[in-house]
């Protein structure tokens, strides 16, 4: 549910409810300074808003992602030009691996141009391509050839990943898991290697606050560069639909830039802190503030 608050679209967490509601519950039925408690925290819009409206809040939700996701978006001592700094050190740092995988030739002009993202049949094989270059404004869309597509696959296929974060899926047909499958089935092998070489950028960030911040951005990032965003066909072949709730892979599928998303999931970041931050500081004075467990 869009927020229209930027400290609460930093992460696409799911289950959040409307910030402007809870707010109304928060001062219908409690007053500055007392203790708000919400169990199933989620996101942390309900804390949060507690937080900056002078109550007391406690947070808690059995899923650690939920947990970490309210310490960042609670977080205050955070350097924003430190975090700019970082992000942009982490994409030069990357930058072979951007134009080994994302860097081709546009079809229109001849120039090169960046794979913003890759139309992929369910057996993996590309099928089209959307590029950003400078000689159109929307991007251009075109089918790959068998020579562009097999290029593809032939260098995923001799890629050798490094050691990277796996889990075994628990079986649930429900939300089309089956037996075997593990998180490596829900992204193509240049979003894996991406990925684990984005982490071990992230990870080598000195600063523990702005090394989980990125991580934020880094795990916001991933179901949008998986296997599980369907275009909208009646929109057109390469029409970004929104990634599934379960693990179903459609008949075809569309593999985003890794590296060009994360980059926009840190600008909804870096505008998310800075709502927070003028939100903290200007409501209703530093003293009035509550506090957050």
């Amino acid at each position: 549910m869009k927020q229209k608050m930027a400290r609460y679209e930093m992460h696409k967490y799911w289950g959040k409810k409307p910030s402007k509601d809870l707010l109304q519950l928060i001062e219908k039925y409690s007053k500055v300074g007392d203790v708000v408690l919400d169990p199933f925290a989620g996101y942390g819009v309900f804390v949060c808003e507690a937080y900056l409206n002078g109550r007391n809040s406690i947070g808690n939700d059995l899923n650690p992602l939920s947990t970490f996701i309210q310490k960042q978006l609670l977080e205050s001592d955070i350097d924003l030009d430190l975090f700019e700094l970082e992000t942009s050190r982490i994409l030069k740092e990357n930058q072979e691996y951007i134009d080994k995988w994302y860097i081709t030739k546009c079809p229109k002009c001849g120039e090169n141009a960046k794979i913003l993202s890759t139309l992929r049949s369910k057996d993996n094989s590309p099928l089209m391509n959307k590029v950003r270059c400078s000689c159109s404004r929307s991007g251009v869309e075109y089918e790959l050839t068998d020579t562009e597509s097999n290029e593809i696959i032939t260098k995923e296929e001799n890629t050798f990943l490094n050691e990277h974060p796996q889990s075994k899926l628990i079986r649930n047909g429900r939300i089309s898991v089956f037996d075997d499958m593990s998180t490596d089935d829900v992204f193509t092998k240049r979003t894996l290697e991406c990925h684990s070489q984005l982490l071990a950028s992230i990870n080598s960030i000195e600063n523990e606050n702005i090394k989980n911040l990125a991580k934020i951005a880094f795990t916001s990032n991933l179901a949008n560069c998986s296997k599980l965003v369907p275009p909208i066909k009646t929109r057109g072949p390469m029409a970004p639909g929104a990634w599934m709730t379960g693990f179903y892979i459609g008949e075809t599928y569309l593999e985003n830039n890794v590296f060009h998303y994360f980059e926009n999931r840190v600008a909804k970041v870096i505008s998310g802190k800075k709502d927070f931050f003028n939100q903290n500081s200007s409501l209703l004075g530093i003293e009035d503030k509550g506090q957050v467990t």
